[in-house]
């Protein structure tokens, strides 16, 4: 039979104890939970474009919307193409990263709108859920965004 060098033995020593620190939710047990704050409000949450600044959306097409996971990832539609990319959350302060489009041609009311979306998102310096709900991006052209549909 082999010997397993002591250097493994070591290595998976430690990899069983910080597993049966962490519980199926992969947080260490022991920790305070961190207080909610406006980040956990945004993470998980998705959204339906319903106006760019102050105009409503353009009918038709596969319908703008924005998606935010926990791990700082944005997702969604223009309303013609999908884009993502990365979020940045300081409080009420946002910012996006570097957004990724796929590259296919809608008819021009969807395209103007593409182009008002993806300069609004670059602009976004902080956001608001408002009491109606809507989530309000700002510090460019406004865009505001409803919950979906319970």
């Amino acid at each position: 039979m082999p010997t397993i060098p002591t250097s493994v033995r070591v290595l998976a020593g430690l990899t069983i104890l910080v597993l049966a620190a962490c519980d199926s939710t992969g947080s260490t047990q022991g920790t305070t939970p961190e207080p909610a704050s406006a980040a956990a409000d945004l993470a998980g949450t998705s959204w339906t474009l319903v106006s760019v600044g102050g105009a409503p959306v353009v009918e038709g097409g596969v319908g703008a919307r924005l998606a935010f996971d926990a791990a700082g990832n944005v997702g969604g539609s223009t309303g013609c193409n999908s884009v993502s990319g990365t979020y940045a959350l300081d409080g009420t302060s946002l910012t996006f990263g570097p957004l990724m489009t796929t590259r296919m041609a809608c008819e021009e009311p969807l395209m103007a709108q593409e182009a008002a979306v993806l300069d609004a998102l670059a602009a976004v310096e902080g956001w608001e859920v408002d009491a109606d709900g809507n989530l309000h991006l700002t510090g460019g052209t406004e865009l505001v965004l409803e919950p979906p549909a319970a």
